[in-house]
């Protein structure tokens, strides 16, 4: 057995053990008054929580004893979360999504994960360029939360039409009456990303005593950036012993360009290490002290985790107005700023405007250039440059987000039915500041232009060239969004009648909602007048739709033993027209210790305001991109070609796409859960889900890969090229002319949001529970939740030939981990209580890269140990440590995030992290 399978082996092999030697002694006999409760997955109250359906629940002690402090924190450690699609929770969003922390369960998407706050829907996030429908969790209060349900199958039938990969629903506390203090607070050991958190929580009346109870959260949370510069495994992007190289051909001192060939000054001395420029093969970062040019090392200046403030607050209030009639209005509001720092701006001819250039007769214009090789060159005339604008410091934004809701509506009997109706109103709002390093390329243009600037050395520019630089800054907000929810819902649940085998009962419920997303990018980004921004935006785009959705549910009890679940939904959109949605499910006890269940369902998702509307986001591709037809490998096949056109970051858009279709899908689950003695169970779940027209950007790999393989000259329509000029050759030509019988050159990608093809994704969800309990011990209990898939297959619209993306990495999805897992042993006796957790992420097929051996990502495991103590009245001390071990990310080449040699999304980066943690609560 190898490391990997014995680490995963190790909870599981302890846990059934346990379970099979258990002798717990039973349970005193006692009357014990059961109420109903409303448990996720169905909208029926009952006596029992276990249904026909998985459902995940994590309860307020469970929170408090895994050290997280977010919600996206929490739910990492739910093994139906899958790391695929920049879904980690840890994670603060990509380019086209800022200050985003979203979740996918089942690696098929967070825009497939329904997310809901009491039962009811949130906003969706305003920044989403790459596809909408995410929940952003950074607005969840985690000290206000008393559970959190994950029902981890499809679900469209009794919530909506969105929840084809499952729900995460974050219920929190409803009747508290005290006040409760706490801080808590991290300590990194290797540096960066530490945390300070101060909630307090206000709550007065009972609500069968008094009959009105009114509570209050308060939460403020601040985290320390953490740069790629403080960890060695992703202080560079220059990696050749994985096949990597992350770097610019925009560096310091400047590459200068004369015809097809780029040279640098430095590069015969090596270029200039000290200020991350370096002279590498731009392919695979392999040293190369022959090369005439120099590239950058633009991630050593990344950060991983950037600073950030998170400011909450939660209310509720709730009044008894008559015996079966319950009152109540939530509101909450979280303010969110996170500040990103990018690395300096390139600045290069992208445009083949002129606009950027060194002009001839310049104070610091090179009159001749000696080569690596010893030869010397002579540039003539104005010079193309492809420099790094250090003077104007790194590119900073600060992503504010405001995210509010309010709900008010009523809750209790009448005649005989249980029901609740609610307004709600959510919006998310957004906004993106330029606080430094961003630039006018009119204003640059102009003072590179007049020879002051020294873009050829190291050293600091002369006050003249630095004031000239300043002045071409962008400051204020540049991108302004808004995405609001309003909705009126109401349902109703009662028993219609008995049978022999028990009562039959019925809920019935209507929800209309209405959606809007506003987009207003300012003046300077619909004018395209940012250096390296890619070109213009469209101005504001407004777009809306309603939605009015019926449904129903129905259980049966067909046998004593023997229960159905019928549901069905119709969802009605003003831009879609109707559907229709069903789900069965069978809940099957042959005997009290014994429980299978089995599910069957259907799913509908129809593009999002955003898929369809948002407007495309100019930027660049991911990863170093060669045109299939200019160039020959990373080379241009002649003088027309410019260098910018090979082995180089192009031009790229991404945005919205008002030809989409809806997604469907069809899941199935079947599954056991058994108790062979108190205190303890054992569950196996199998699950299945095939997805249809797939809602997704598509990803650079299959547009430079499949696409163009197929159709090199426009990738399926993906590759949108320059025109061609009156006169002959194309627009865009610099020194020679395109021939005609050529393309030209490649104006930017069309990676847009599209339907791509089928999703055919199934797996085992395994769960373990044992609890001990003697007076001179305490009580012992061991968690256990881990998820392995079995297959996770894809489409792309070329030939309908399926990916596997079980254990491996992809462009599309990113990691599918086969097998993950959280398991928990704690010990509690008297005011101390302790808890070891063990997170572990079987290894996977890293990227593919060509010449190239395959190779894969180490499995990845971290221990937590937290302890603490009770003894006062009121006071709970707690002192923990995550990643005991101080594991480090598994090397990954990975090329989906400009963090390199390693992989975001499957590993945490801090390291070994000391934390303590102080509650008193009043009562």
């Amino acid at each position: 057995m190898n490391d990997a399978f014995r680490a995963a082996a190790v909870p599981w092999i302890a846990g059934c053990a346990l379970a099979a030697s258990a002798q717990a002694p039973p349970a005193p006999d006692s009357a014990v008054h059961v109420e109903k409760v409303e448990v996720t997955g169905t909208n029926i109250k009952r006596l029992d929580t276990e249904t026909g359906l998985p459902v995940t629940v994590v309860t307020r002690r469970d929170i408090e004893r895994s050290g997280a402090v977010t919600a996206a924190e929490m739910l990492d450690k739910v093994s139906a979360v899958n790391a695929g699609g920049f879904s980690l929770a840890q994670g603060l969003g990509n380019g086209a999504t800022p200050g985003l922390a979203a979740v996918s369960l089942r690696g098929l998407g967070s825009n497939n994960t329904l997310v809901l706050l009491n039962g009811r829907r949130l906003s969706n996030y305003a920044f989403n360029a790459t596809g909408g429908g995410t929940v952003n969790l950074n607005q969840i209060p985690l000290a206000a939360v008393d559970r959190i349900e994950v029902l981890k199958d499809g679900a469209s039938a009794i919530y909506g039409t969105d929840a084809i990969g499952g729900v995460v629903n974050f219920i929190l506390r409803k009747d508290y009456h005290g006040a409760e203090f706490s801080a808590y607070g991290t300590d990194v050991q290797r540096g960066g990303g530490d945390t300070r958190k101060y909630s307090a929580t206000f709550g007065f009346g009972d609500i069968r005593e008094d009959r009105f109870n009114v509570l209050a959260f308060l939460d403020y949370q601040r985290d320390s950036a953490l740069g790629a510069s403080q960890r060695a495994f992703a202080s560079t992007g220059i990696r050749p012993d994985l096949g990597i190289a992350g770097i610019s051909l925009n560096t310091v001192p400047a590459n200068i360009r004369i015809g097809r060939n780029r040279y640098n000054a430095s590069a015969a001395r090596g270029c200039a290490p000290s200020v991350g420029s370096y002279q590498v093969n731009p392919a695979n970062g392999a040293p190369l002290s022959s090369q005439p040019f120099c590239v950058y090392d633009f991630t050593s200046v990344l950060e991983i985790y950037p600073p950030s403030e998170r400011k909450g607050l939660f209310t509720r209030a709730a009044w008894q107005i008559g015996a079966d009639t319950l009152a109540f209005a939530e509101y909450h509001l979280s303010r969110n700023a996170i500040t990103f720092a990018a690395s300096e701006t390139p600045v290069a001819d992208f445009t083949g405007l002129g606009l950027i250039y060194y002009p001839a007769g310049g104070p610091y214009y090179p009159t001749s250039i000696t080569l690596p090789d010893g030869s010397v060159i002579r540039p003539t005339g104005n010079l193309r440059i492809s420099w790094r604008l250090r003077p104007a410091g790194l590119r900073r934004d600060r992503i504010d987000t405001d995210e509010d809701r309010l709900v008010a509506g009523f809750e209790g009997a009448f005649w005989g039915w249980d029901y609740s109706t609610a307004f709600s109103r959510g919006t998310s709002k957004a906004k993106d500041s330029y606080i430094d390093g961003y630039v006018r390329e009119s204003s640059l243009g102009q003072a590179l232009a007049t020879g002051l600037v020294n873009v050829f050395s190291t050293a600091r520019q002369n006050p003249e060239a630095q004031a000239l630089i300043d002045a071409s800054k962008i400051f204020g907000v540049v991108r302004d969004s808004d995405a609001r929810v309003t909705s009126f819902d109401g349902k109703a649940s009662r028993e219609l009648f008995d049978t022999r085998n028990g009562p039959v009962a019925v809920a019935i419920g209507f929800d209309r909602r209405k959606e809007e997303i506003e987009e207003r990018p300012q003046e300077v980004l619909y004018s395209g007048d940012i250096l390296g921004g890619g070109g213009p935006l469209p101005p504001t785009t407004h777009a809306e739709r309603t939605i009015t959705s019926f449904f129903a549910e129905l259980n049966v009890p067909v046998l004593h033993d023997l229960e159905a679940q019928l549901a069905f939904r119709h969802d009605q959109f003003s831009d879609f027209g109707g559907s229709f949605n069903p789900k069965v499910a069978l809940r099957w006890t042959p005997a009290t210790a014994m429980l299978f269940r089995a599910s069957f369902g259907t799913g509908f998702r129809a593009p999002t305001l955003s898929d369809l509307f948002l407007p495309p986001a100019a930027g660049f591709t991911g990863n170093i991109r060669s045109d299939p037809l200019r160039c020959s490998g990373d080379a241009p096949i002649g003088d027309f070609v410019s260098p910018d056109e090979c082995a180089n970051n192009l031009p790229a858009r991404v945005g919205g796409n008002p030809a989409l279709q809806p997604e469907k899908s069809r899941q199935w689950t079947f599954g056991a859960v058994f108790e062979p003695s108190a205190g303890t169970s054992l569950g196996l779940d199998y699950w299945t889900i095939r997805r249809r027209n797939t809602i997704n950007v598509v990803s650079e790999d299959a547009i430079f890969g499949a696409f163009a393989v197929a159709d090199p000259l426009s990738a399926g329509g993906r590759f949108v090229r320059q025109p061609r000029a009156p006169g002959g050759g194309c627009v865009g030509d610099q020194d020679v002319p395109t021939p005609a019988d050529v393309p030209c050159a490649i104006d930017y990608v069309r990676a847009l949001i599209e339907n791509s093809g089928k999703y055919n994704v199934s797996g085992i969800d395994v769960s373990a529970g044992w609890r001990f309990s003697r007076p001179a011990i305490g009580t012992v209990t061991l968690r256990a939740e881990g998820t392995y898939f079995l297959r996770y297959r894809f489409q792309l619209q070329t030939d309908g030939s399926y990916f596997d993306n079980a254990g491996s990495s992809t462009d599309a999805n990113g990691v599918i981990a086969r097998w993950r897992h959280y398991a928990a042993l704690n010990w509690q006796r008297g005011p101390w209580d302790a808890t070891l957790g063990h997170t572990f992420i079987l290894g996977a097929r890293d990227d593919d890269i060509d010449g190239f051996p395959t190779r894969r990502v180490g499995s990845y495991e971290t221990w937590d140990l937290q302890g603490t103590w009770s003894g006062w009245k009121g006071l709970k001390v707690t002192l923990g440590v995550r990643n005991l071990f101080d594991r480090d990310p598994p090397a990954s080449r990975q090329g989906h995030t400009f963090q390199v040699g390693y992989d975001p999304r499957y590993a945490d980066p801090r390291g070994r992290t000391f934390y303590a943690g102080l509650k008193y609560a009043f009562r």
